[in-house]
Parts: structure tokens; sequence; C-alpha cells
């Protein structure tokens, strides 16, 4: 069994998964969040929205459509899934 340790700031495995994702690319859109990992655009945005108040994620609306939310991951957050990953 592996034992993952945790950052100082507890993070949940959906958060993990979003935060894991968001490390692809440089900006995602909420929609795709949702599309990639099977859940709906509100179960990604709470998602997001919690990682937003860690300081682990931004979201920006999109100055071409501000229907459009982007999303990108902190400095903070590639910590997080460096640390988080790694077995004690």
């Amino acid at each position: 069994m592996t034992t993952v340790r945790r950052t100082s700031t507890s993070v949940t495995s959906r958060q993990l998964e979003v935060l894991a994702f968001l490390t692809r690319r440089e900006h995602w859109l909420v929609g795709e969040v949702a599309s990639a990992l099977g859940v709906s655009s509100a179960a990604a945005t709470k998602a997001i929205a919690r990682l937003e108040r860690k300081g682990l994620v931004t979201r920006s609306v999109d100055i071409m459509d501000r229907r459009c939310v982007n999303v990108r991951i902190t400095r903070a957050g590639n910590e997080a899934i460096r640390h988080t990953a790694k077995p004690v």
C-alpha cells in the first residue's frame, strides 16, 4: 500500500484529478475539464472554485467570449501535485 503525503492545504482525490489534468497545457475551459473528467459542468465548477480558494488554480473570463471561463493551474497547484504524488 502506498501512502500519499498531503500538502498543508488538504486536497481531495477529485481535486487532485483536476490539478493533474490542468498540468497538460497552459489553460483550459471549464467545460473541457468537465468533459475530460466525465463530470457535469456544475461539478467541475465546484471543484475548480474550491481549488481557486486554496490558491491552486486561477479562473478568468475569456476576453473574446465572456461566457467562457479559462482555468490555469498556479505554481502552488503544480507544487501540490509534485508533493502529493510522492510516496512516503
